[in-house]
Order: C-alpha cells, then sequence, then structure tokens
C-alpha cells in the first residue's frame, strides 16, 4: 500500500472526519470508512496536543520576559 501525504489545515482535517459521518456507505466500505475515521481523529488529537503545548510554551516564556522586565524595573527603582 502506498502512503501519500497532503497538507491540510485543521478545519479542513475536522470537515472531512465530520463529513465521514453523514456520508452513505455500502457494507463492505464499512471497514475502511471506520479506519479512515480513526486516523482523521487520531491526526486531530495530535494537533490539539501540539498546539496546547505551544500556547503553553507561549505562557512560560510570557511569563520569563514579566520577571525579567520586573527584575529590571525593580533594580532601576533602588538606583
Amino acid at each position: 500500500m502506498n502512503i501519500f501525504s497532503i497538507d491540510l489545515t485543521v478545519n479542513e482535517i475536522q470537515l472531512l472526519r465530520q463529513s465521514l459521518d453523514i456520508i452513505s456507505i455500502k457494507g463492505t466500505d464499512a471497514k475502511f470508512l471506520a479506519n479512515l475515521q480513526i486516523k482523521l481523529e487520531n491526526e486531530l488529537i495530535q494537533i490539539q496536543e501540539i498546539l496546547k503545548q505551544e500556547e503553553s510554551k507561549k505562557q512560560q516564556d510570557l511569563q520569563h520576559i514579566i520577571e525579567k522586565e520586573e527584575k529590571k524595573s525593580k533594580k532601576q527603582q533602588s538606583i
């Protein structure tokens, strides 16, 4: 089986996943469709985790900058 990769936005992946819930299928396609739904769902979970980690990193970086600036400000006020 050949595996290919395409670049999709989160919204595009969500649309594909949601559309799989409403299409009509034959019984012979049920297993294929279920596997496709699982793959898309797993991708969405991974994307959510990556976005959560990026947001957490941004918050940590921001907090670090704030603390640094507060120390700098206190230092200047004591002079």
